[in-house]
C-alpha cells in the first residue's frame, strides 16, 4: 500500500474543462471531508475529481502509466461526438469488415456489427459504451477518421489539448499494447470532460437500450456493463474496462446532494470496495450499501463474474499505511497502540466499529470513539483502558 499526495487545504478556483494546465504534475489536493481519514484502496493508481471545479479531492499514484483498457472508448466516444454527426450512416462494408477483424482480439466484447448492415453514428456510440463494443470502436474510428490510424492520431492529439500528458493511444478499443497506457489522473480529466458533454453523458447513464430491426440491420437489446450505476446512489456514468484476469479500471461519474464527483481506479481486484470507498468520503456519507443486498433484489448484470459480491461484508477491513486496519463499514481506522488493545479484548464484539478519528489530548492520550465504547491510551507509559 502506497500513500497518497499529501493534502493541501487551500482552496483552488475552477478550472476551465477545455484548459490545460500550466504544470499537469503539481497537485493541490482539497480533501472535501476533514472528519474521516481518506480511504486506502487496493488499486494501483486511484484519483477524486469535483466535476464542477475541477479540483483534486484524492490521488494515488496519479501520473502511473497503466493499461486503461476500455475506458479507452471514452475518447473514441468524445471524438465521434465532437467530429461526427449522430444521424450519421455507417455502412459496415468488406472492407471496414476486414478493418474490424483485423483490429478485434478474439476474446473481444462485441457489439455485433455484420458485414452488409447500416447503423447510424448514434447507434455505434450505444454500442461502444453500453456493451463496449470494439468492433464498434474500429467502425467509429474509420467513419469519423476517414482511417484507422488517422483517428489514433487525431486520439492522442485531443489528449494532449485536454493536458493529459500521460496518455498515449494506439487503437480506440482499449485492447492491450505497447504504448497503450493512460493515468489515473488522466482518466479523471477525460471522464470529467466526457461527463460534460450532455449526449456522452446520457449514453453513459442508459441501463438498457433496444436498437429495433431494420432493413438495414439486425435488433439488438443493449445491456451497460457499467457495474456501478446498477447499485451505487447516484452512480449515473463513466465506462468500465477489464481484461478478463483480475486486472479492472474504471471512470465513474456520481451526483448527489447537489455534488459531481469523477472518481478513477485503475489495477483493482475489488473495484467496488475502492469505488465505494472513494465515493464515500467524497460525499462524506457513508451509510453502507452493498452490491451483494442490492444484487439479491435487483440483479446486477454481469454479477456472476464477481461471485455475486457475497465477499463484501460490513466487516471488511483494508490494510492502511501506519499498521492500522481502515474500516470501510463506518470509514474510520484504527491504528496501534489503539487496535493492540481493541484486538487482544474482543474487538468489534466488545467495541463495535470506530465512529471516530483518533483524537490526542493534553500530555500524551490518545482516545478514540467506538460504537458501545471509548479506548483510550497513554502513548507514554504505552498503557491502555477502556471508558
Amino acid at each position: 500500500m502506497g500513500l497518497s499526495v499529501q493534502p493541501n487545504t487551500a482552496t483552488a478556483a475552477a478550472t476551465p474543462l477545455n484548459q490545460a494546465p500550466v504544470n499537469p504534475h503539481q497537485l493541490v489536493i482539497i480533501p472535501s471531508d476533514t472528519d474521516h481519514p481518506p480511504p486506502p484502496v487496493l488499486a494501483t493508481a486511484a484519483y477524486l475529481m469535483d466535476m464542477d471545479t475541477g479540483a483534486t479531492l484524492y490521488a494515488y499514484n496519479p501520473f502511473m502509466h497503466l493499461p486503461m483498457l476500455s475506458t479507452t472508448k471514452l475518447m473514441t466516444a468524445l471524438l465521434a461526438v465532437e467530429h461526427g454527426n449522430l444521424n450519421q450512416q455507417v455502412t459496415i462494408t468488406s472492407a471496414l469488415d476486414r478493418d474490424i477483424q483485423q483490429h478485434i482480439s478474439p476474446d473481444s466484447s462485441l457489439f455485433g456489427l455484420k458485414k452488409g448492415e447500416t447503423y447510424t453514428l448514434r447507434d455505434l456510440l450505444y454500442g461502444l459504451l453500453l456493451p463496449s463494443g470494439n468492433d464498434a470502436a474500429v467502425a467509429i474510428a474509420d467513419a469519423v477518421g476517414g482511417s484507422y490510424q488517422h483517428f489514433v492520431d487525431m486520439m492522442n492529439q485531443r489528449a494532449r489539448e485536454l493536458g493529459m500528458y500521460d496518455t498515449h493511444y494506439m487503437n480506440p478499443s482499449g485492447l492491450l499494447a505497447t504504448g497503450h497506457y493512460s493515468s489515473a489522473h488522466d482518466l479523471a480529466v477525460l471522464g470529467r470532460y466526457t461527463m460534460s458533454n450532455p449526449i456522452l453523458h446520457q449514453i453513459a447513464n442508459t441501463r438498457i437500450y433496444h436498437i429495433p430491426k431494420t432493413s438495414q440491420h439486425a435488433e439488438h437489446y443493449l445491456v451497460n456493463g457499467n457495474q456501478f450505476l446498477w447499485w451505487y446512489p447516484g452512480a449515473d456514468g463513466g465506462k468500465p474496462g477489464w481484461d478478463g484476469n483480475t486486472d479492472f479500471v474504471q471512470v465513474v461519474s456520481c451526483t448527489r446532494n447537489n455534488r459531481h464527483l469523477i472518481g478513477v481506479t485503475m489495477n483493482t481486484k475489488d473495484w467496488w470496495t475502492d469505488m465505494r470507498d472513494l465515493m464515500n468520503w467524497g460525499f462524506d456519507n457513508f451509510q453502507w450499501i452493498s452490491p451483494y443486498d442490492v444484487d439479491l433484489q435487483h440483479p446486477i448484470p454481469y454479477d456472476y463474474d464477481w461471485g455475486y459480491f457475497v465477499r463484501d461484508k460490513k466487516t471488511n477491513t483494508l490494510p492502511t499505511a501506519n499498521h492500522g486496519r481502515y474500516y470501510i463499514y463506518t470509514g474510520y481506522s484504527v491504528s496501534p497502540p489503539i487496535l493492540n488493545f481493541f484486538d487482544k479484548n474482543g474487538g468489534l464484539d466488545q467495541f463495535g466499529f470506530p465512529t471516530s478519528m483518533p483524537n490526542y489530548n493534553q500530555g500524551n492520550l490518545v482516545s478514540q470513539r467506538f460504537q458501545k465504547a471509548t479506548i483510550q491510551c497513554d502513548l507514554a507509559g504505552k498503557q491502555c483502558k477502556r471508558l
